[in-house]
Protein backbone atom coordinates (compact mmCIF):
# COMPACT_ATOMS: atom_id res chain seq x y z
CA UNK A 1 0.00 0.00 0.00
CA UNK A 2 1.70 3.29 -1.14
CA UNK A 3 2.65 6.05 1.69
CA UNK A 4 -0.07 8.40 2.12
CA UNK A 5 0.98 11.89 0.85
CA UNK A 6 2.30 14.76 3.11
CA UNK A 7 0.88 18.44 3.86
CA UNK A 8 3.12 20.28 5.60
CA UNK A 9 0.95 22.66 8.03
CA UNK A 10 2.28 25.88 8.96
CA UNK A 11 0.99 28.35 11.49
CA UNK A 12 1.75 32.05 11.82
CA UNK A 13 0.71 32.90 14.94
CA UNK A 14 -1.34 30.82 17.45
CA UNK A 15 -2.85 27.81 16.13
CA UNK A 16 -6.37 28.67 15.22
CA UNK A 17 -9.67 26.20 15.42
CA UNK A 18 -9.83 26.12 11.59
CA UNK A 19 -6.65 24.82 11.40
CA UNK A 20 -7.49 21.95 13.35
CA UNK A 21 -11.32 21.47 11.41
CA UNK A 22 -8.69 21.72 7.88
CA UNK A 23 -6.22 18.95 9.56
CA UNK A 24 -9.19 16.79 9.98
CA UNK A 25 -10.48 17.18 6.76
CA UNK A 26 -7.43 16.69 5.26
CA UNK A 27 -7.29 13.38 6.89
CA UNK A 28 -10.24 11.96 5.89
CA UNK A 29 -8.98 12.69 2.21
CA UNK A 30 -6.17 11.10 2.68
CA UNK A 31 -3.60 12.80 3.58
CA UNK A 32 -0.88 12.88 6.91
CA UNK A 33 -0.22 16.58 8.07
CA UNK A 34 2.78 17.94 9.85
CA UNK A 35 2.30 20.82 11.49
CA UNK A 36 5.05 23.38 12.49
CA UNK A 37 5.58 27.13 13.94
CA UNK A 38 6.93 29.78 12.13
CA UNK A 39 10.25 29.92 14.19
CA UNK A 40 10.98 25.92 13.29
CA UNK A 41 11.57 26.66 9.57
CA UNK A 42 15.01 25.41 9.69
CA UNK A 43 13.15 21.51 10.80
CA UNK A 44 10.97 21.61 7.83
CA UNK A 45 10.95 18.38 6.18
CA UNK A 46 12.44 18.67 2.70
CA UNK A 47 10.51 15.70 1.18
CA UNK A 48 6.97 17.63 1.50
CA UNK A 49 5.83 19.15 -1.71
CA UNK A 50 3.48 21.31 -0.21
CA UNK A 51 2.52 23.78 2.62
CA UNK A 52 -0.43 25.44 4.28
CA UNK A 53 0.69 28.60 5.61
CA UNK A 54 -1.69 29.23 8.02
CA UNK A 55 -1.91 33.07 8.68
CA UNK A 56 -3.25 34.67 12.26
CA UNK A 57 -0.73 37.19 13.02
CA UNK A 58 -0.19 39.38 10.13
CA UNK A 59 2.58 41.52 11.68
CA UNK A 60 4.87 38.60 11.82
CA UNK A 61 7.73 38.74 9.36
CA UNK A 62 7.53 35.46 7.32
CA UNK A 63 10.37 36.62 4.38
CA UNK A 64 12.75 34.00 5.11
CA UNK A 65 10.40 31.12 5.25
CA UNK A 66 9.11 32.16 2.16
CA UNK A 67 12.32 32.16 1.01
CA UNK A 68 13.42 28.90 1.96
CA UNK A 69 10.13 26.98 0.57
CA UNK A 70 11.01 28.97 -2.57
CA UNK A 71 14.31 27.36 -2.28
CA UNK A 72 12.66 23.84 -1.84
CA UNK A 73 10.31 24.65 -5.10
CA UNK A 74 7.37 23.50 -3.31
CA UNK A 75 3.55 24.87 -3.38
CA UNK A 76 3.01 26.96 -1.15
CA UNK A 77 -1.10 27.99 -0.15
CA UNK A 78 -1.89 30.67 2.17
CA UNK A 79 -4.93 30.79 4.35
CA UNK A 80 -6.13 33.59 6.41
CA UNK A 81 -7.30 32.37 9.58
CA UNK A 82 -8.93 34.90 10.81
CA UNK A 83 -11.30 34.42 7.63
CA UNK A 84 -11.72 30.88 7.94
CA UNK A 85 -12.30 31.19 11.57
CA UNK A 86 -15.85 32.37 10.68
CA UNK A 87 -16.93 30.04 8.02
CA UNK A 88 -20.08 28.52 8.46
CA UNK A 89 -22.30 25.61 6.13
CA UNK A 90 -21.66 26.44 2.66
CA UNK A 91 -18.79 28.70 2.83
CA UNK A 92 -16.69 26.76 5.29
CA UNK A 93 -17.69 23.96 2.60
CA UNK A 94 -16.77 25.76 -0.01
CA UNK A 95 -13.32 27.07 1.29
CA UNK A 96 -12.33 23.68 2.32
CA UNK A 97 -12.78 22.61 -1.36
CA UNK A 98 -10.80 25.26 -2.64
CA UNK A 99 -7.70 24.48 -0.09
CA UNK A 100 -8.07 20.50 -1.84
CA UNK A 101 -8.08 22.05 -5.09
CA UNK A 102 -4.91 24.28 -4.47
CA UNK A 103 -2.99 21.43 -3.38
CA UNK A 104 -3.99 19.10 -5.88
CA UNK A 105 -6.92 20.25 -9.07
CA UNK A 106 -8.25 16.48 -9.09
CA UNK A 107 -9.82 17.34 -6.17
CA UNK A 108 -12.96 18.14 -8.04
CA UNK A 109 -15.19 16.78 -5.17
CA UNK A 110 -14.82 16.46 -1.36
CA UNK A 111 -14.26 13.25 -0.40
CA UNK A 112 -12.87 12.24 -3.66
CA UNK A 113 -13.79 8.85 -3.00
CA UNK A 114 -17.10 7.27 -1.45
CA UNK A 115 -18.02 6.34 1.24
CA UNK A 116 -14.99 4.45 3.54
CA UNK A 117 -17.20 1.24 3.60
CA UNK A 118 -16.71 -0.92 -0.20
CA UNK A 119 -18.97 -3.80 1.34
CA UNK A 120 -22.01 -3.18 -0.99
CA UNK A 121 -24.52 -3.22 2.01
CA UNK A 122 -23.27 0.42 2.43
CA UNK A 123 -22.66 2.39 6.16
CA UNK A 124 -24.14 1.12 9.02
CA UNK A 125 -24.34 3.72 11.86
CA UNK A 126 -26.08 1.43 14.47
CA UNK A 127 -23.05 1.68 16.66
CA UNK A 128 -23.50 5.57 17.12
CA UNK A 129 -27.21 4.93 18.24
CA UNK A 130 -29.12 5.51 14.70
CA UNK A 131 -31.39 2.67 14.19
CA UNK A 132 -33.04 4.25 11.51
CA UNK A 133 -32.18 6.83 9.26
CA UNK A 134 -34.88 9.25 7.37
CA UNK A 135 -35.09 11.68 4.36
CA UNK A 136 -37.84 14.10 4.52
CA UNK A 137 -38.51 15.53 1.35
CA UNK A 138 -40.65 18.95 0.96
CA UNK A 139 -41.26 21.76 -1.16
CA UNK A 140 -43.97 24.78 -1.23
CA UNK A 141 -45.35 24.50 2.21
CA UNK A 142 -42.68 21.87 3.15
CA UNK A 143 -41.23 24.34 6.49
CA UNK A 144 -44.47 24.42 8.20
CA UNK A 145 -45.55 20.66 7.71
CA UNK A 146 -41.98 19.58 9.04
CA UNK A 147 -42.09 21.86 12.14
CA UNK A 148 -45.38 19.99 12.89
CA UNK A 149 -43.72 16.68 12.54
CA UNK A 150 -40.74 17.80 14.67
CA UNK A 151 -42.63 19.12 17.41
CA UNK A 152 -44.64 15.28 17.64
CA UNK A 153 -41.75 14.00 18.58
CA UNK A 154 -39.69 13.15 22.16
CA UNK A 155 -36.52 14.13 21.13
CA UNK A 156 -34.47 11.21 22.01
CA UNK A 157 -35.86 8.89 19.25
CA UNK A 158 -32.91 6.35 17.68
CA UNK A 159 -33.84 8.29 14.42
CA UNK A 160 -31.35 10.56 12.07
CA UNK A 161 -33.50 12.95 10.34
CA UNK A 162 -32.06 14.50 6.74
CA UNK A 163 -34.20 17.35 5.41
CA UNK A 164 -34.19 17.86 1.62
CA UNK A 165 -36.58 21.10 1.06
CA UNK A 166 -36.28 22.89 -2.35
CA UNK A 167 -34.93 26.29 -1.79
CA UNK A 168 -32.47 28.67 -3.19
CA UNK A 169 -29.01 29.34 -1.74
CA UNK A 170 -29.52 32.52 -0.15
CA UNK A 171 -31.98 31.12 2.19
CA UNK A 172 -30.26 28.08 3.80
CA UNK A 173 -29.33 29.79 6.89
CA UNK A 174 -32.99 31.64 7.38
CA UNK A 175 -34.32 27.59 6.88
CA UNK A 176 -32.11 26.38 9.76
CA UNK A 177 -32.95 29.05 12.09
CA UNK A 178 -37.37 28.62 10.97
CA UNK A 179 -37.20 25.01 11.25
CA UNK A 180 -35.38 24.84 14.59
CA UNK A 181 -38.65 26.70 15.58
CA UNK A 182 -39.69 23.38 15.93
CA UNK A 183 -37.85 23.02 19.94
CA UNK A 184 -37.65 19.32 19.52
CA UNK A 185 -35.31 17.93 17.09
CA UNK A 186 -32.40 20.21 16.73
CA UNK A 187 -31.58 21.19 12.81
CA UNK A 188 -28.03 21.89 11.24
CA UNK A 189 -27.39 22.72 7.76
CA UNK A 190 -24.79 20.06 6.90
CA UNK A 191 -21.12 21.10 7.08
CA UNK A 192 -17.99 19.06 6.41
CA UNK A 193 -16.51 17.58 10.02
CA UNK A 194 -20.21 17.39 11.72
CA UNK A 195 -21.12 14.50 13.85
CA UNK A 196 -24.43 13.05 12.78
CA UNK A 197 -26.47 11.67 16.12
CA UNK A 198 -29.82 10.13 16.80
CA UNK A 199 -32.64 12.45 17.30
CA UNK A 200 -30.69 15.25 14.71
CA UNK A 201 -31.74 16.62 11.69
CA UNK A 202 -28.96 17.43 9.20
CA UNK A 203 -30.36 20.15 6.61
CA UNK A 204 -29.03 19.63 2.81
CA UNK A 205 -27.61 22.44 1.66
CA UNK A 206 -28.06 23.69 -2.12
CA UNK A 207 -24.54 23.45 -3.72
CA UNK A 208 -23.02 20.55 -1.81
CA UNK A 209 -24.59 16.75 -2.18
CA UNK A 210 -23.78 14.86 1.09
CA UNK A 211 -21.58 11.77 2.33
CA UNK A 212 -21.64 10.26 5.79
CA UNK A 213 -18.44 8.15 6.83
CA UNK A 214 -18.83 5.15 8.82
CA UNK A 215 -17.85 7.01 11.93
CA UNK A 216 -20.42 9.23 11.75
CA UNK A 217 -18.67 12.34 9.84
CA UNK A 218 -20.24 14.31 7.38
CA UNK A 219 -18.28 15.10 4.38
CA UNK A 220 -19.74 17.41 1.51
CA UNK A 221 -19.23 16.85 -2.90
CA UNK A 222 -20.34 18.89 -5.41
CA UNK A 223 -23.48 18.25 -7.35
CA UNK A 224 -25.14 17.48 -10.34
CA UNK A 225 -24.86 20.24 -12.32
CA UNK A 226 -27.79 18.86 -14.59
CA UNK A 227 -30.43 18.66 -11.35
CA UNK A 228 -33.82 19.83 -11.82
CA UNK A 229 -34.13 21.08 -8.28
CA UNK A 230 -31.99 22.50 -5.46
CA UNK A 231 -31.52 20.84 -3.71
CA UNK A 232 -32.49 17.76 -6.00
CA UNK A 233 -34.44 15.21 -3.66
CA UNK A 234 -34.16 12.51 -6.32
CA UNK A 235 -30.18 12.54 -6.41
CA UNK A 236 -30.17 12.90 -2.54
CA UNK A 237 -32.06 9.60 -2.47
CA UNK A 238 -29.54 7.55 -4.65
CA UNK A 239 -26.73 9.18 -3.07
CA UNK A 240 -28.21 7.89 0.43
CA UNK A 241 -28.99 4.44 -1.17
CA UNK A 242 -25.36 4.38 -2.04
CA UNK A 243 -24.21 5.75 0.90
CA UNK A 244 -26.07 3.87 3.80
CA UNK A 245 -27.09 0.41 4.87
CA UNK A 246 -30.90 1.33 5.21
CA UNK A 247 -33.14 4.78 4.14
CA UNK A 248 -36.81 5.40 4.79
CA UNK A 249 -38.83 8.11 2.67
CA UNK A 250 -41.10 11.16 4.22
CA UNK A 251 -43.09 12.79 1.98
CA UNK A 252 -44.51 16.23 2.89
CA UNK A 253 -46.28 19.18 1.27
CA UNK A 254 -44.74 19.83 -2.02
CA UNK A 255 -45.60 20.72 -5.87
CA UNK A 256 -43.03 19.32 -8.20
CA UNK A 257 -42.02 16.09 -9.61
CA UNK A 258 -38.44 15.76 -7.80
CA UNK A 259 -39.00 13.01 -5.40
CA UNK A 260 -41.08 10.69 -6.99
CA UNK A 261 -37.92 8.54 -8.99
CA UNK A 262 -36.29 8.63 -5.46
CA UNK A 263 -38.98 7.45 -3.91
CA UNK A 264 -39.19 4.70 -6.41
CA UNK A 265 -35.34 4.16 -5.33
CA UNK A 266 -36.26 4.04 -1.82
CA UNK A 267 -39.26 1.65 -2.02
CA UNK A 268 -37.45 -0.80 -4.23
CA UNK A 269 -34.60 -1.13 -1.91
CA UNK A 270 -36.55 -2.31 0.80
CA UNK A 271 -36.67 0.96 2.62
CA UNK A 272 -40.45 2.70 3.79
CA UNK A 273 -42.25 5.17 1.98
CA UNK A 274 -45.00 7.39 3.42
CA UNK A 275 -46.77 10.60 2.51
CA UNK A 276 -48.40 13.64 3.74
CA UNK A 277 -52.15 13.58 3.28
CA UNK A 278 -53.68 16.10 0.76
CA UNK A 279 -56.05 17.62 3.08
CA UNK A 280 -53.04 18.19 5.51
CA UNK A 281 -50.65 19.67 2.49
CA UNK A 282 -50.33 23.06 0.73
CA UNK A 283 -49.80 21.68 -2.54
CA UNK A 284 -49.82 17.81 -2.64
CA UNK A 285 -48.43 16.79 -6.07
CA UNK A 286 -45.39 14.40 -5.02
CA UNK A 287 -47.35 12.98 -2.29
CA UNK A 288 -50.06 12.44 -4.63
CA UNK A 289 -47.78 10.52 -7.62
CA UNK A 290 -46.36 8.32 -4.90
CA UNK A 291 -49.66 7.60 -4.03
CA UNK A 292 -50.92 6.75 -7.38
CA UNK A 293 -47.83 4.39 -7.76
CA UNK A 294 -49.01 2.57 -4.68
CA UNK A 295 -45.84 2.99 -3.09
CA UNK A 296 -46.88 4.81 0.35
CA UNK A 297 -46.89 2.75 2.99
CA UNK A 298 -48.87 5.49 5.48
CA UNK A 299 -50.68 8.72 4.86
CA UNK A 300 -51.41 11.12 7.08
CA UNK A 301 -50.95 14.95 8.61
CA UNK A 302 -47.24 15.60 9.80
CA UNK A 303 -48.48 14.53 13.71
CA UNK A 304 -49.25 11.42 12.88
CA UNK A 305 -46.14 10.87 10.35
CA UNK A 306 -44.50 11.21 13.16
CA UNK A 307 -46.17 8.77 15.45
CA UNK A 308 -46.03 6.50 12.38
CA UNK A 309 -41.94 6.56 12.29
CA UNK A 310 -41.28 6.44 16.08
CA UNK A 311 -43.62 3.40 16.21
CA UNK A 312 -42.28 1.53 13.19
CA UNK A 313 -38.52 2.24 14.32
CA UNK A 314 -39.39 0.87 17.87
CA UNK A 315 -40.26 -2.72 16.55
Amino acid sequence: MPDQPVIGLIHIGESQPSAQFLINQLTHSGYQVKQYHQDECDQLDVEINAFILNLYDNDVNIDDLIHRLSDQNVKIIFNDARISNELVGWNKNRWLRHVLHKIDQAHDILPQQVAQNSSSSGVDLTELGIESVWILAASIGGPESLIRFFKTLSGDEPILFLVVQHMDSEFSHMMEKQLNKNGVIPVKLAESGMQVAPSQAILIPVDEAIIIHEDGNLGVKDVNPDRMSTPCIDDVCFDMLENLSQVNMAIFSGMAKDGVKGATNVFENGGKVITQSADSCVVSAIAEEVRRLNMSLFDGDPESMAQYITESTSK
